[in-house]
Formats: structure tokens, C-alpha cells, sequence
């Protein structure tokens, strides 16, 4: 007799993880433009709007067909004998259902219960697999820090996407907002990430109690403080950013979280010239810039001032050429090598 009987998510059953907000972006896009004022990337406040930038829960439900056997969580995976990455949702004692979030999006995957039973003997339930919606981006849930996405998803404009999984962005977890335990907890364990390529500031990282990493010391740690928009455009800069390129297209750090104060600016700019060369299409470029706006920081807009200006810098790299060409013709001033975008793409690119 099994175990257990699932209930939802049903045998392929297609399931959204966007909200209805994320979902409509021409709503989006209204919200955008009642609120364009000057940012000050350095000093960020965060504004009286609802924070939406958190993924829509998923609820998976069973019934315990026999009462000697203990729940204890809920595994997802995306094989079905569970093999290498596989995520656990905590299962409260006497439940018959758990919530999860932040699965890869267009992805097939598989679930079970796992337990105990009378004699602390390992159970697990039958599998059943699901689908989740082919929407980007993946929004990404680590309580305490809004603005959290997977960088990857997106696709080309030659028909390929870039693979989820590698790199993650976001705001900074331990100082202007602080990343709960259980948060920090998920990062480290279920996004099993390796590596926080943090791009704040010297001045803003003495300012905190512990000068810079919030992960765990498991996690390799990186600061390479970054500029946005038009102020990339210096040798220091250029530096900088050469150095940020070389830690994203080294395998041995994989998973990434790379973040600066809210995610929004800095980080935006990173992801932008990195989603460039990748040859992400120019909509989905300036969409996901502005997705930063259903975060705490106010609205993030292709027509503000400041990406104005940014694309005026480009634009004299790479004069009447696309984001692509812009986006590689800086890499290239900053120092990176053809090879080394053709390393980036091969890494990068499903």
C-alpha cells in the first residue's frame, strides 16, 4: 500500500510562477511611468510601493494513506529517479501539503513525499511530474531580499536561451535589508550557491559589521565594486568590469549571486552587458532592466534619464549597431578577448 496519494500538482499539470502583475506587462509598464524620478544608485530609499518582485507560491498536496508513515518533505527534481539537483520544501508536522517556489521556468519536473515511517525507516511516495510555464524571467524567492532572479532563461535572437541555473541576481542581504536565516538557508542549500560576486563599495561594505560577505564562509566571496549606466565608462571601471567577466565565466564558481545595494542599478548594468553578449534580444534586454521596477527601489524605465545616457555611451562604441554589438564592443575596451566571449556564449548559451 502506498504510502501516500498526491493530490496537486497533478500528473502534467502546467504551473505559473509568475503573479498576475509580473504576467501583465502593460501594467507593468503603467507603473513604470508614474514613477520616473532621479535615482541615486548609491543611496538608495526605497519607495511606498508593495514589493511584487517575489514569485507566485506553489502548493503541493497529498493525503497520507497510511498514518504510520511521518512526511517530511517534498522533493522536486528534474529526473525522475532524483539524481543531482534536487530541492527540498520542509513538510510542518501533522501537514498534508507544503508550499514551494522558485523552479526553473519551462522546465519539466518530478515530486515526491519523503518521510519516515514507525521504525525511522527512509519512505517515499510515488512520483508524479509537472510542467512549469515557459515565462521569464525565473523570479527567485530569498526571504528578506527582494529582486531576486535567475539571469538565464531569456532568449536569442538566433533561437537559442541562456541556461538557468548559473547566475543569480539581486540586492545585497545584510545590511539596508538583511536576508531572514531561512533565507539565507535556501540560498546556500536549495540554489546551492558557491559564490557571491558582491559589487558594492568599499565605503558601503565598512560600513556593516562584517565588511562584506553575508553567506557562510562555504561560499567563495568576490568584492569588485561596479558603477552603473553612464560611469562604467572610466579605466577604472573598465577594470572592474574585466574582473567581474573573468569570475562569471569561471565554471568552478557556479552558482553565482551577484548583487550590489537593491539589484537594480549596478547590477542591472552587469546583467545588461552580460545578456548583450549573449545575444539576448534588445526587448528582452530593456524588459528585464525594468522588471527592477516591481521591487521596493521605484521604477526603472528604458526612457529615464540615466539609461538614456548609458546608451549614448554605447552608442559611441558601436555606432547604429544593436545591444549585442554595443554590449561586446565595451567587453572589448575593457580588456576581454574574443575568446573569452566565445567562452562566455559556450557557457552561457543552451
Amino acid at each position: 500500500m502506498e504510502a501516500f496519494t498526491l493530490i496537486t500538482p497533478s500528473e502534467g499539470e502546467v504551473l505559473s510562477q509568475h503573479t498576475p502583475l509580473q504576467a501583465n506587462f502593460k501594467a507593468m509598464r503603467a507603473r513604470l511611468s508614474a514613477s520616473q524620478g532621479k535615482v541615486d544608485y548609491l543611496y538608495l530609499k526605497p519607495t511606498e510601493l508593495e514589493d511584487d518582485s517575489t514569485p507566485r507560491i506553489l502548493t503541493f498536496a497529498w493525503e497520507n494513506a497510511r498514518e504510520d508513515f511521518c512526511p517530511q518533505c517534498v522533493e522536486v527534481a528534474e529526473n525522475p529517479i532524483f539524481t543531482g539537483h534536487v530541492m527540498h520544501f520542509a513538510v510542518l508536522p501533522g501537514r498534508q501539503e507544503t508550499r514551494g517556489h522558485s523552479l526553473k521556468t519551462n522546465t519539466k519536473y518530478y515530486w515526491r513525499v519523503a518521510g519516515i515511517d514507525e521504525t525511522d525507516s527512509p519512505v517515499c511516495s510515488q512520483t508524479a511530474s509537472f510542467q512549469t510555464a515557459a515565462e521569464f524571467p525565473r523570479w527567485v524567492f530569498i526571504e528578506g531580499v527582494p529582486n531576486v532572479r535567475d539571469i538565464g532563461g531569456w532568449e536569442t535572437k538566433d533561437g537559442h536561451r541562456v541556461k538557468q541555473g548559473l547566475v543569480y541576481r539581486g540586492g545585497e542581504m545584510n545590511s539596508h535589508q538583511t536576508a531572514t536565516p531561512a533565507g539565507l538557508k535556501f540560498a546556500e542549500e536549495e540554489l546551492t550557491i558557491r559564490t557571491d560576486l558582491d559589487i558594492r563599495g568599499h565605503s558601503e561594505l565598512n560600513a556593516i559589521p562584517s565588511h562584506g560577505p553575508a553567506l557562510p564562509p562555504s561560499v567563495k566571496w568576490f568584492n569588485v565594486p561596479l558603477a552603473a549606466y553612464a560611469d562604467i565608462n572610466t579605466d577604472e571601471q573598465r577594470a572592474n568590469y574585466a574582473k567581474a567577466f573573468r569570475i562569471l565565466i569561471t565554471p568552478a564558481y557556479f552558482p553565482i549571486y551577484t548583487h550590489c545595494w537593491g539589484g537594480a542599478d549596478r547590477t542591472g548594468t552587469l546583467v545588461f552587458l552580460l545578456n548583450a553578449a549573449l545575444g539576448v534580444q534588445d526587448e528582452a534586454l530593456l524588459l528585464d532592466y525594468e522588471l527592477t521596477g516591481l521591487a521596493t527601489w521605484g521604477a526603472r524605465s528604458r526612457d529615464s534619464e540615466l539609461f538614456r545616457a548609458f546608451e549614448a555611451m554605447l552608442e559611441k562604441l558601436a555606432p547604429g549597431q544593436d545591444y549585442q554589438a554595443k554590449a561586446i564592443a565595451y567587453w572589448k575596451s575593457a580588456g576581454i578577448s574574443d575568446a573569452e566571449i566565445i567562452r562566455l556564449q559556450n557557457l552561457f548559451l543552451e
